[in-house]
Order: structure tokens, then C-alpha cells, then sequence
């Protein structure tokens, strides 16, 4: 197993500010969406995958127009 970190804890790379907190809480928070899918037919999982990736986008959006 690699040592990769965690998407949370990238972001929190990407703005050493107290924002960087705020990033990191918006990125755990577009990734607890997919704790859902356990009890989604897979027919629903795309749109899930979906909706997170968009999410992650702005994210990452809003930290490089920061």
C-alpha cells in the first residue's frame, strides 16, 4: 500500500491560510457523498460519480481563483 494522501489533504496543501480548513472541510464533504452508494442501485452510481466530480471542480476552481 503507497502512502498517497488523502484528497482532504491535499487541499489543505493548496491554501496555507485558515481557509485552507474550509477547503478541506467542502473536499471531505463532496467525498461523504459516495458513502452513500453502498445503498444506491448501481444503476445510480454514475450520477453520483458525477455529482462529486463537479463538486471537486469547483472546489478546486474557487481555490485557484483564490
Amino acid at each position: 500500500m503507497t502512502d498517497t494522501p488523502s484528497p482532504g489533504a491535499l487541499a489543505g496543501r493548496l491554501k496555507p491560510s485558515a481557509d485552507s480548513d474550509d477547503v478541506e472541510m467542502e473536499v471531505e464533504e463532496a467525498l461523504g457523498r459516495l458513502e452513500a452508494l453502498p445503498d444506491l442501485p448501481v444503476t445510480e452510481h454514475v450520477q453520483v460519480f458525477e455529482g462529486v466530480q463537479q463538486r471537486l471542480s469547483e472546489i478546486l476552481s474557487n481555490v485557484d481563483d483564490a
